[in-house]
């Protein structure tokens, strides 16, 4: 067993395949010289093995830009910056589940409270 994290579309009981032969499908996990530019992905690496290090939170995606002759390739981070790694990094194909987490509104002072006092020093 292994913890992952949910793409978008993600049902229980459904089998995720990781490594080079996987099928481009929501959920599976391959390597980024695996898939074509325009790829949506998430749960990037950023080294080789590293288990993911980009595009995590819920609703984030990053975008599969190029592939360089020099073993790297380009992918675009939910910020829009441009990042080059390496082609063997791998990452899940598919949006983080849970967007749109923070439309809904706090409703309350005690809400707001909890969430702040979780984070740093900054309210009330």
């Amino acid at each position: 067993k292994e913890l992952f994290i949910a793409a978008e579309g993600m049902y229980t009981g459904q089998l995720v395949y990781c490594g080079a032969n996987a099928k481009l499908t929501v959920g599976n996990v391959l390597p980024l010289g695996q898939m074509p530019e325009g790829t949506i992905v998430c749960n990037v690496e950023g080294k080789a093995g590293d288990r993911g290090a980009f595009a995590r939170a819920s609703g984030n995606y990053a975008t599969v830009i190029s592939h360089g002759d020099d073993n790297k390739t380009r992918i675009k981070l939910p910020s829009g910056s441009k990042k080059s790694v390496p082609s063997t990094c791998r990452a899940m194909v598919g949006i983080v589940a849970g967007g749109g987490r923070l439309d809904k509104p706090l409703l309350k002072a005690g809400n707001a409270y909890h969430k702040y006092k979780v984070k740093r020093n900054c309210w009330p």
